[in-house]
């Protein structure tokens, strides 16, 4: 996880870079779009890690494998 993490905060920082060459503070309002997203979408997030790692817990293997038809 560390390559697509560093890759991605590369391409990040160098899109915000840009906006901050092109003026009119792009960058900032870049930044604004991307706390609104983070506002609406991190609780389905931690939600969503939370269901997937109790589904891992609370049902066995066995029958996950039945249900999505991996045969180990």
């Amino acid at each position: 996880m560390l390559i697509p993490s560093a890759i991605m905060g590369s391409i990040a920082f160098i899109l915000l870079f840009v906006g901050y060459l092109k003026g009119e503070n792009r960058h900032l309002i870049g930044l604004k779009f991307a706390s609104n997203m983070m506002i609406k979408i991190l609780p389905l997030l931690i939600f969503a890690f939370i269901i997937a790692g109790m589904i891992q817990v609370l049902i066995p293997k066995e029958l996950l494998s039945k249900w999505i038809g991996i045969h180990s």
